[in-house]
């Protein structure tokens, strides 16, 4: 379908080097082992994210051709597809709602995998104060969330209406930090939050501040929930290298995807090496092996084949944006979600 990466180089590595001076600013940097991509990621790295960074740190220069990317790690998820729209990120591992903006905004984007599936995150609450989702938004309870319109607020506004509840009388409230909202729950400033899995079995533990359970799990709201993408620009991907080196960061994750899924022992020891909170590096498998479980299996948060990721299923989610006022659904979404690099992936894999 396109030259290889290997021949381009060579011919590359053969110009002169008054044409090298010239065309340097315009070609892709090349490391002495291969390409260096500079890829997007989220600066915090909870259980659902190990993968990814499995596969962007380790897995993309096990790859031919390829050297370690220049990982950008990016506080702010909606960030990240506007340094990649910017051109001063190759790829991006970015959140959905940020990146159908852009492209419903004008922008050239191209969504060409899942950095994972469905979300981790699910709402807890303290029960003590509101024992069900009902009597929290009829008594005008506050829910801490990310950022207004970010995918998870969205997410819990579709399901307030699945269910006939009046989001108005919801008091949400921006706090950007898991552990901020974690430790205002607990702390009984809020009375509901997002928080990942991980967390949610943690604050278990937290006797004596109240009895937290999970109100809400979006896999069993929706038949997939998307939450963070594997992105980049039409433009971008204009050049023959440019779509291999795209076809290699996705057959790195689907490769660390089906790793994690398949040995716990493997995933438990990059939890470790790249988990942000200090006690999930060190957690035992009382609650390390439980949260694997539900990952791989009751979220299916790592697909092995990214079947999920189709304009269909994802067609299927705009209504509750739009409802949300996130977006006004004039995507087309057969043109912005690209499985071509996730096919070849899937076949040179194979």
């Amino acid at each position: 379908m396109f030259d290889s990466i290997d021949r381009r180089n060579v011919l590359r590595l053969s110009m002169g080097g008054l044409g090298m001076l010239a065309l340097g600013p315009f070609l892709p940097a090349f490391a002495s082992g291969g390409r260096v991509l500079r890829i997007n990621t989220l600066a915090a790295t909870a259980a659902v994210n190990v993968p990814m960074q499995v596969a962007l740190k380790e897995g993309l220069a096990a790859i031919p051709g390829f050297a370690a990317p220049e990982v950008q790690p990016t506080a702010r998820i909606p960030e990240i597809a506007k340094q990649v729209l910017a051109g001063q990120s190759d790829i991006g591992d970015a959140d959905i709602a940020s990146t159908l903006a852009a492209a419903e905004a004008g922008a050239d984007v191209r969504i060409l995998g899942l950095s994972y599936g469905n979300t981790s995150q699910v709402i807890v609450a303290n029960v003590d104060r509101f024992g069900t989702l009902a009597e929290l938004v009829d008594g005008g309870g506050t829910i801490a969330v990310s950022g207004i319109g970010d995918f998870m607020h969205v997410m819990l506004l579709g399901v307030l209406d699945k269910h006939g509840l009046d989001a108005t009388k919801v008091n949400f409230i921006e706090m950007g930090s898991s552990g901020d909202r974690m430790r205002a729950l607990l702390a009984g400033r809020v009375d509901a939050v997002p928080m990942h899995v991980e967390q949610a079995e943690q604050i278990k533990s937290a006797r004596g501040r109240g009895t937290f359970e999970l109100l809400v799990k979006p896999w069993q709201e929706y038949d997939h929930w998307y939450s963070a993408v594997v992105m980049s620009t039409a433009s971008w991907l204009e050049s023959d290298e440019n779509k291999a080196a795209a076809v290699g960061v996705l057959k790195s994750v689907l490769t660390s995807f089906r790793r994690s899924n398949d040995d716990y022992t493997w995933y438990k020891s990059k939890v470790a090496q790249y988990a942000s909170s200090t006690d999930l590096r060190e957690a035992g498998d009382d609650l390390l092996m439980p949260v694997w479980r539900t990952l791989s299996t009751e979220i299916n948060a790592f697909p092995p084949n990214m079947a999920e990721l189709t304009a269909e299923g994802v067609a299927k989610v705009i209504p509750v944006y739009q409802k949300a006022g996130a977006l006004k659904g004039t995507l087309d979404l057969d043109k912005i979600i690209d499985r071509s690099y996730l096919e070849l992936a899937l076949q040179e894999l194979s």
